[in-house]
């Protein structure tokens, strides 16, 4: 079986994603019977289309600052121009979050599904607005959404999560954010919260519009992905959101010395139908009160029982390593309807 792909956005995790398929382009062939082709890249100014070298070709477009300095860029203002030139049968799409307007992601996965194409995203953007109207229209032209990465990436959250569907799930709760861990942790080491988000910036821990993480946009995105998963249709419209900076400076501080932490907190309550994401102090016993660093966490209250799931997130490398698990589980999918 041979396969195309496209990879659409081309940062840190469409190039390690790009390292991941040239590796293991073998593998697929020796142990599957799968010959994955990657196609082309889109970048943000325009697109490369990769030809029969392609595992050459995209192992040095990986390892270049622009992709445009050597002519090799085709200017673009159409993401989907790639989809039309190659026609993949599959695209990995990894480009940043839209949450305000959700553009020009949501025109990206419509133009996809339209043209027929599957899609493996780490993008959270059209699953937390759109979600329902995404898997609806895959479901009606049979066409595979992947999306492991998009929540707590290297820790299978999507997975427990779907595998609980048709269960009485009363609450999910989590730590959902590294970046707010890390703010969270600099503060209570005395740096004001100003401080604390520029350290994370310069450090590229945050994105460079820090409000994706300190306004709960990213945790909010998260928690719409799971709530959707288990089967309950909202959209990060509405998760109410209180922004991280909400908490005064030194209760941050005064509640680590007395052993508690502060996290932000994203809680699904599933009976009363109410989302939010806030600031908490949580006591020692709690278990996401020791969720720290690029870990994330995850309590889910099912039947009586608590599920405890805590894991690593990024950085782009895991992601991309779970972005090529939803490949293999693609590949699979269409190894089993082929005849």
């Amino acid at each position: 079986m041979r396969v195309g792909v496209a990879i659409i956005g081309f940062g840190n995790v469409g190039r390690e994603l790009s390292r991941v398929l040239a590796r293991k382009a073998e593998i697929l062939k020796a142990e599957m019977g799968v010959e994955i082709y990657v196609k082309g890249v889109v970048a943000s100014k325009g697109y490369v289309a990769l030809g029969r070298d392609w595992r050459k070709e995209i192992l040095d477009l990986a390892s270049r600052y622009e992709l445009g300095d050597r002519g090799f860029l085709r200017d673009s203002g159409d993401p989907l121009e790639l989809v039309d030139l190659a026609s993949p049968d599959l695209a990995f799409v990894a480009i940043p979050p839209s949450y305000t307007t959700g553009e020009p992601n949501l025109t990206i996965y419509r133009g996809l599904l339209k043209k027929g194409v599957s899609i493996i995203t780490a993008d959270k953007t059209g699953l937390a607005l759109r979600y329902d109207e995404l898997f609806r229209e895959a479901r009606r032209r049979g066409i595979y959404i992947g999306y492991r990465a998009t929540v707590m990436a290297g820790t299978p959250a999507i997975d427990v999560i779907t595998g609980l569907v048709g269960r009485e799930i009363k609450r999910i709760r989590g730590v959902l954010n590294a970046t707010t861990n890390y703010i969270l942790s600099l503060v209570e080491k005395g740096l004001s919260f100003d401080e604390a988000v520029s350290k994370a910036v310069a450090e590229k821990l945050a994105e460079p519009d820090p409000r994706i993480d300190t306004e709960g946009f990213d945790p909010s995105a998260k928690l719409a992905i799971l709530v959707n998963s288990a089967g309950v249709k909202i959209s990060i419209e509405n998760i109410r959101r209180t922004s991280l900076t909400s908490v005064p400076e030194n209760m941050v501080r005064e509640a680590a010395r007395s052993g508690r932490r502060v996290k932000y907190i994203a809680i699904a309550d599933m009976e009363r139908k109410t989302f939010s994401v806030s600031p908490e102090i949580l006591e020692p016993e709690d278990p996401l009160s020791n969720v720290s660093g690029n870990y994330n966490g995850l309590s889910i209250d099912i039947e009586g029982e608590k599920i405890l799931l805590t894991g690593p997130a990024g950085p782009a490398w895991r992601t991309a390593g779970v972005m090529f698990t939803d490949l293999i589980s693609y590949l699979n999918q269409r190894q089993r309807l082929e005849p």
